[in-house]
């Protein structure tokens, strides 16, 4: 800023020079520990999980974490490979594409992006109005259906399933708030999302006119997991949205990332402070429950930090496949 790199014109005494100089290393020392993580809208259930992690780890290392509302996964890698971002959360697709340049990032590889560690999977929801008459996910074909809020990973993951699976409903692209008018006010027969259980939009529009989740059969999941190794079998309970029966479904891990660029002594600490105090996070945000440092290295889908590996393997002794092992570890 032109005021700090301005010369001074008054002769300062030496015991306010030792002062300037000892605010200055305080800022230095403050700006080498702050950083900011790229998380989604606010108001949502992985916003909340976000930072709760945040919160872990700033009260158990000396970096300050900052959580800063996007647009979500695919804004924050493009920031994250702009340098704009210190640590981004992501999800299993969006990491193996950024890193390999292909699909929506074909453009815009980041050969540096890095996995930290996931938080929990995320579960795809199809639904249609319990009056709709659809009963699976052949019966869309044709139907005006919203294949989730416009631009965000749940619609690019329903076209790549519902291309599998040779559905072609008549997609009505809109944001998640404008989908759930539709299909209350009877103008689509459902709606789609990628979220946590239960996800308030579903809730909402059930009440008001009831819903029903489609359930994928076992032959569907092996078809598109096949294709879609990112993709992992999920079931919604019964009753997770009144009176709604059991739906199998879909889910892809989602997590916070880094540029290999983050220092590996801080990405370290992070993990380390992650982990250690897991439960607390668990506690808080109960998707995260059951998730273990295990689950990070199976669902791996880029390569790990160096900082992060160095948690996993030499603290934990667990074993790290070598395409998921750094290149600047190998």
């Amino acid at each position: 800023m032109t005021s700090l790199t301005r010369k001074a014109r008054l002769i300062i005494p030496a015991s306010l020079i030792a002062i300037g100089s000892l605010g200055a290393a305080n800022v230095q020392a403050q700006s080498e520990t702050a950083l900011n993580i790229g998380a989604v809208p606010t108001g949502t259930g992985w916003f909340f999980g976000i930072s709760e992690g945040a919160r872990v780890i700033s009260a158990n290392t000396p970096y300050e974490i900052t959580v800063r509302e996007t647009g979500g996964t695919r804004e924050n890698a493009i920031r994250l490979s702009r340098g704009e971002l210190d640590l981004a959360f992501t999800e299993a697709l969006v990491g193996y594409e950024m890193f390999n340049g292909i699909g929506r990032f074909e453009d815009t590889p980041n050969p540096d992006a890095r996995l930290i560690y996931w938080i929990a999977p995320s579960t795809m929801h199809w639904a249609v109005r319990q009056d709709s008459g659809i009963e699976t996910f052949e019966d869309l074909n044709g139907a005006r259906f919203n294949p989730s809020s416009i631009g965000g990973g749940g619609e690019y993951i329903t076209e790549l399933v519902f291309g599998i699976l040779g559905v072609e409903p008549d997609f009505q692209r809109m944001r998640i708030n404008d989908a759930a008018e539709g299909v209350t006010d009877g103008r689509l027969v459902g709606f789609s999302y990628n979220g946590v259980p239960p996800i308030p939009a579903f809730t909402e529009v059930h009440a008001s006119r009831p819903l029903q989740l489609l359930s994928l059969s076992d032959e569907q999941v092996e078809a598109v997991t096949a294709e879609l190794p990112f993709l992992t079998p999920t079931l919604i309970p019964a009753d997770t949205y009144t009176g709604m029966s059991e739906a199998q479904s879909l889910g892809i891990y989602m997590g916070v990332a880094a540029n290999a660029s983050l220092d590996d002594d801080a990405v370290y600490e992070i993990t380390k402070a992650y982990w250690e105090n897991h439960e607390q996070v668990a506690n808080s945000f109960k998707p995260a429950d059951g998730v273990t440092p295990q689950d990070v290295i199976d669902n791996a889908t880029f390569p790990l930090h160096a900082g992060a590996l160095r948690y996993y393997r030499d603290d934990l002794g667990l074993e790290i496949p070598e395409d998921v092992m750094p290149p600047e570890a190998q």
